[in-house]
């Protein structure tokens, strides 16, 4: 269900993601999805909580992996922009456009960078990073994200990988 509304509000925006709509992606009718989900809403808060958790297990991943912590931590940043997947960005663009206006999912949004901006702030500190450098990591991966989102063909997935490792590579150059 989720990745057809992704499909939907990559294509078609977020307003065109009603349940109707996700039903005629899904090949499905909207009585089923309604014994999901009572409203539109409800649909993009559990979309919103499966991208929140994809990009949690994404960090994950690369975290677990060997390398030192700046490799680990330009990685990281890098799944967090969705830096290899611009339709994705488009979506998670989407999210925050719409979280301006809707409490719940402003909500959402502010757990979810509060979990990135842990994440920068404990790899930045065991590195011996000012910590409190994660609040400009996180407004870069915002930036990069929104960058891939609008204009892919500017901020190219290598384009991409080379603001965020040099970003790094000034930051650890400081200590």
């Amino acid at each position: 269900m989720v990745t057809a509304l992704y499909r939907v509000v990559d294509a078609e925006g977020l307003d065109a993601a009603s349940l109707p709509r996700i039903a005629r992606e899904l090949n499905a009718t909207t009585g089923l999805l309604q014994k999901y989900f009572r409203s539109k809403d409800e649909l993009l808060l559990f979309a919103q909580d499966q991208l929140v958790e994809e990009l949690t297990a994404s960090v994950q991943e690369v975290l677990n992996q060997e390398g030192g912590l700046q490799d680990q931590l330009r990685e990281a940043l890098c799944a967090i922009a969705l830096v290899g997947d611009a339709a994705r960005a488009r979506v998670w663009l989407a999210f925050a456009a719409r979280a301006a206006a809707n409490p719940v999912l402003l909500e959402r949004h502010k757990q979810g960078a509060q979990v990135v901006r842990d994440l920068c702030r404990h790899v930045l500190e065991a590195a011996g990073v000012d910590g409190e450098e994660a609040v400009g990591l996180a407004a870069l991966v915002d930036g990069v994200t929104a960058q891939r989102a609008l204009e892919p063909e500017e901020m190219t997935e290598e384009v991409a990988e080379r603001v965020i490792a040099r970003h790094l590579e000034r930051l650890w150059g400081s200590t």
